[in-house]
């Protein structure tokens, strides 16, 4: 009898040939499962940090990207070039390109053709800025400039002797615009086509000052043009203070 017990004890099916029950692996697959999970939340934990923190490299480095493009382009203005100078908005002509060049004859009163040294590729359309002795006029190209020769939209008034300049004038913009969201967007814009500069911003304030450190709203005065942006992270506030030309 005591024979016939023990054949039943090792073929039941609660325990293996080592002594472990049913239920202990039940409780060790439990276990194991929970392990598993911590594991995999703190994985997802890890991995949710880097995107974030690559997402704020990203952002800081096009928020000093941007500064940097707008910096370089305001120095380019005059502050009689300026023609909107308000808190959401800068608006300029510039020469952002360095597209520049000189007349090689003279350009008499109602002239449309002129002979300059290489003008080749500017644009259709580009406003150039014509300036000799008595003074500057600007005007628009009717053709893609040529290498040595620029055709104007209409003629000159007056005469421009051999050797005046001759540069394109590009219309700048620098202006604020909330996306569906509502967070800002630096917007810039070149001779109409518009794009985003810095995005994902609280806050953006342009100020201006004249030559004697006040505050002005007198776009012919503006000696320097201070911009501060917040963005909507805690990267904290950007602040950049530009000088124009005089």
């Amino acid at each position: 009898m005591k024979q016939g017990y023990g054949n039943v004890e090792r073929e039941n099916p609660l325990f293996d040939q080592r002594g472990l029950c049913l239920s202990e692996l039940i409780i060790a697959a439990a276990v194991g499962t929970v392990l598993l999970a911590g594991s995999l939340e703190a994985l997802n934990l890890v991995h949710a940090q880097a995107v974030q923190q690559q997402r704020s490299m990203a952002g800081q480095q096009e928020m000093r990207a941007g500064l940097e493009v707008l910096e370089q382009e305001v120095r380019t203005a005059s502050a009689t070039a300026i023609t909107t100078a308000a808190s959401d908005r800068l608006e300029f002509s510039a020469n952002i390109h360095a597209l520049e060049t000189t007349t090689t004859a003279t350009v008499a009163p109602g002239q449309t053709v002129v002979p300059v040294q290489d003008g080749g590729g500017w644009g259709q359309g580009k406003s150039v800025r014509i300036c000799g002795a008595g003074g500057c006029e600007s005007h628009r190209l009717a053709q893609t400039g040529q290498r040595l020769q620029l055709v104007l939209s209409e003629p000159v008034t007056g005469p421009f002797p051999a050797g005046a300049s001759v540069e394109v004038m590009n219309r700048v913009a620098y202006y604020t615009r909330a996306d569906d969201e509502g967070r800002l967007r630096l917007m810039r814009m070149i001779d109409g086509g518009a794009g985003v500069l810095i995005g994902d911003l609280h806050a953006v304030q342009l100020s201006y000052w004249d030559d004697r450190g006040r505050v002005t709203a007198v776009t012919g005065s503006v000696a320097r043009v201070v911009i501060e942006i917040e963005p909507m992270d805690s990267r904290g506030k950007a602040v950049r203070e530009v000088t124009v030309r005089s």
